[in-house]
């Protein structure tokens, strides 16, 4: 997210820019949501029953298990999977198999490319009986083949960049991913903080307001980066957002964000953006 441009009214540019992300994701079909990997990533499929294999633990964690194929099904060979910043690599086999080992569960953001292919990432949230499964678009007939790899290149850049951020805010604050705000509908923003720790919610619908439950003053709101004091949460709809994260105070917050301005008694509100 960019600073809002000199003389704008920054609540209103940001109001703007996520009605054009919520088009954006409405044209597209989300992974977790119907999303084409192509854009956005990595489908995290239901748990095994207990009919069948359970998740083995190693030593550190999990071992994670997981598929890249093309957009018929083919498994790909050769792809290269990047798990969060600690750059955890592997390759996959001939069946687009690939096998991780000690991968601890929670949110963290997971890669794929593979050259002749659009790469891949997503922010997910895993749990031991996850199967993870990628699905990549072949680039070979495109019309434009250099410009298509360097806007791809350029969007999975942006994408680790702002997931790292997502998997450090993650780690101190109570999370909602875009899937769970799916799983949970909300009509706008603020229902989402209902009976959250550290807030609370006055009002009903669009003219709810969000404040902490100590001093009843607006928190900090945190969009991509960007820190905003006294924003209106509801001017961010619901399904333009990937990554919710609450602190009810500073203390929590991870030591990136704890020198950013604001009452620490009214709590921090971080999203990152479906971009």
């Amino acid at each position: 997210m960019h600073a809002a441009t000199k003389g704008r009214n920054p609540v209103r540019s940001l109001a703007r820019v996520a009605v054009r992300a919520a088009l954006k994701a409405s044209a597209a079909t989300f992974a977790f949501l119907g999303l084409t990997a192509s854009l956005a990533g990595a489908q995290v499929t239901p748990p095994d029953p207990p009919s069948r294999s359970q998740p083995m633990r190693v030593p550190g964690g999990w071992l994670l298990i997981g598929f890249v194929k093309d957009q018929l099904g083919n498994p790909i060979e050769g792809a290269e999977i990047v798990i969060g910043s600690d750059v955890t690599r592997s390759t996959t086999d001939e069946d687009g198999r690939f096998r991780i080992a000690g991968i601890p569960v929670g949110v963290t953001y997971i890669g794929a490319r593979r050259l002749g292919y659009l790469p891949a990432v997503d922010l997910v949230r895993l749990s031991p009986a996850d199967t993870l499964q990628f699905v990549l678009d072949h680039i070979g007939q495109k019309a434009d083949t250099v410009k298509v790899k360097a806007r791809a290149e350029a969007a999975w850049q942006r994408d680790l960049r702002r997931y790292e951020l997502a998997t450090e805010m993650a780690r101190f604050g109570a999370v909602l991913t875009d899937r769970d705000i799916a799983e949970r509908a909300p009509i706008v923003t603020s229902d989402l903080l209902q009976a959250r720790n550290g807030f609370t919610v006055i009002g009903s619908g669009a003219r709810a307001r969000v404040v902490g439950s100590r001093s009843r003053c607006s928190p900090t709101v945190l969009l991509d980066g960007q820190a905003l004091v006294a924003f209106n949460i509801n001017d961010i709809m619901p399904n333009t957002i990937k990554l919710l994260v609450t602190y009810p105070g500073f203390a929590t917050l991870p030591i990136a964000m704890q020198s950013m301005r604001g009452d620490p008694n009214c709590g921090v509100i971080a999203i990152i953006s479906l971009q």
